[in-house]
């Protein structure tokens, strides 16, 4: 019970934190999931004594799988980032985090749909600068070598 109650408590610390943060601050999806005293409740009554860590995780696993379909879009997000919190990320699913959050931050750079055209040009231009930074920056380390 001690592991669910800390999983749960990190679950809703990230959730405060996420919400707390202006959009414009961002630097990855928001995170919707909680970890509150009816999550607690749900898991406590599927909880056994005779359990082992492996199966305790995977009903911890299970619930917030079946949470993370309310959220459409952000499901796979949301669980991405669960188990970056909880430890329990693949090399696969690292890398894909990487790639999400990434995409997150690019289009968060280039603007929504409901924004000035302008700004969104002026985005791009900048997302643009900063890859050919980026490009610069690996010529200079190359050529340094």
């Amino acid at each position: 019970m001690i592991h669910v109650q800390k999983t749960l408590l990190a679950v809703n610390q990230t959730y405060i934190a996420s919400a707390a943060t202006a959009e414009a601050n961002r630097t990855e999806p928001p995170f919707q999931l909680q970890g509150s005293y009816r999550n607690m409740a749900k898991l406590a009554e599927r909880i056994s004594p005779v359990l082992n860590q492996e199966e305790l995780e995977a009903i911890i696993d299970d619930h917030y799988l079946g949470e993370a379909q309310t959220l459409t879009a952000g499901a796979e997000a949301n669980l991405l980032k669960l188990g970056e919190l909880r430890g329990r990320l693949t090399d696969q699913q690292q890398q894909r985090w990487a790639d999400v959050k990434a995409g997150y931050l690019r289009a968060q750079a280039l603007g929504g749909a409901e924004d000035d055209p302008m700004a969104r040009a002026v985005g791009a231009v900048g997302l643009l600068a900063d890859r050919v930074g980026g490009i610069e920056a690996a010529l200079r380390a190359n050529s340094a070598e």
